[in-house]
């Protein structure tokens, strides 16, 4: 299964801390950051530097903009000429100016972005969306010349920064900008921008259509079935799965803040006769848990601002004395970093994949043999 990489795009010296924890966010929900600064971009040794970072932002799916107070170093000519800028503008507000002589490397990652057609997504520090608002107002003004942006680090790059974001926000569609203070106002946006955009799209796939599409729904369908229950027979088996209430309840307990992303899982075992109950924080898990009976707890790990959120579950139910196996399903990641002490505290499994999570469900409930 490929993994979503995502290009993160930023001066590095002022935002280095927010890249940083960015990093780690991007991580822990299974998906794949690439920064220049982590060696992520294949430096071929024909070309600049600069080249290389335009040539790996066309094998990402979508890029995040970083915009603080700093220019960062203009491109080399190479470099720009990977662009073409033609395109580009036709993908833009008609009079944005693209000043050729005043491209940073940052500048041309988003252009080409936007040339390829990639998400991109653009947060820029609060102080310096204050300032933009400051030169709009009087940029055809000579007193321009006079005015200082605290916020900018070096006052003869600010008319580039600001029209920089001025290209941004003037896209004909993509054009989203988000301000932030703090690395945790990034995070919480992307997990709200992606899951709706993620919930979105199986609407517009699964949602109600006219009736000369139902077959190919209905084969949509049935494609998705037969995987599952090739994974259910080919993937490796858990024996020693032994469970004193095999099948008792037929009701399983998933907690996790993006229940999206395991929506094809529970509707096929819904199929097959078995309730899930969804929680999307570790209150509401333990909220269900006391009022109800269940053969199965599933968690993730991240939750919200929580990287550790499944741990955090692990042990309230341990408080509670609870019987129940508890799986931990979560990204490769976070069982890097969390696996050992989820299994010391008494989780059954930490696993990842589809195949895992649909055999171990399989055997607890003895589908294998359909």
């Amino acid at each position: 299964m490929s993994i979503l990489k995502v290009f993160i795009s930023s001066t590095c010296y002022d935002l280095d801390n927010v890249r940083d924890g960015l990093r780690d966010f991007i991580y822990d929900i299974g998906y794949e950051p690439v920064m220049s600064d982590y060696g992520d971009v294949l430096y071929d040794p024909r070309i600049h530097t600069h080249t290389s970072c335009i040539e790996e932002v066309k094998n990402c799916d979508m890029l995040v903009l970083l915009i603080g107070g700093r220019f960062g170093g203009r491109a080399i000519n190479e470099a720009m000429s990977a662009v073409d800028f033609e395109k580009v503008k036709e993908k833009i507000k008609a009079g944005t100016v693209i000043d050729d002589e005043q491209l940073s490397i940052t500048h041309l990652e988003v252009l080409i972005a936007i040339e390829y057609g990639l998400p991109v997504y653009t947060f820029i520090k609060e102080d310096v969306l204050s300032d933009h608002k400051l030169y709009e107002e009087n940029k055809d003004k000579t007193i321009i010349s006079e005015i200082t942006f605290p916020s900018i680090e070096k006052q003869n790059t600010a008319k580039y920064i600001f029209e920089f974001i001025n290209m941004v926000r003037l896209r004909n569609c993509g054009n989203n900008i988000f301000p932030f203070k703090k690395e945790s106002d990034i995070e919480d946006m992307l997990k709200k921008q992606w899951s709706s955009y993620f919930q979105k799209l199986i609407k517009e796939q699964f949602g109600k259509k006219e009736k000369s599409d139902n077959n190919k729904l209905e084969k949509r369908v049935d494609e998705l079935q037969s995987l599952i229950w090739r994974f259910i027979n080919e993937a490796p088996r858990e024996k020693d799965f032994q469970i004193s209430q095999k099948k008792k309840y037929r009701k399983i307990l998933w907690v996790d803040d993006y229940p999206i992303n395991n929506e094809s899982v529970i509707r096929f075992f819904e199929g097959q006769n078995i309730h899930f109950d969804i929680a999307l924080t570790t209150e509401q898990g333990l909220k269900l848990y006391r009022k109800e009976l269940y053969d199965l707890i599933i968690t993730d790990m991240g939750r919200g601002n929580e990287r550790n959120a499944g741990i955090t579950l692990i042990k309230e139910l341990n408080f509670l004395h609870c019987q129940v196996p508890v799986v931990v399903y979560c990204s490769k990641a976070a069982i890097k970093r969390y696996s050992n002490e989820a299994k010391k505290l008494g989780a059954y499994r930490v696993i990842n994949g589809i195949a895992d999570i649909i055999s171990l469900i399989s055997d607890i409930y003895e589908l294998s043999g359909f």
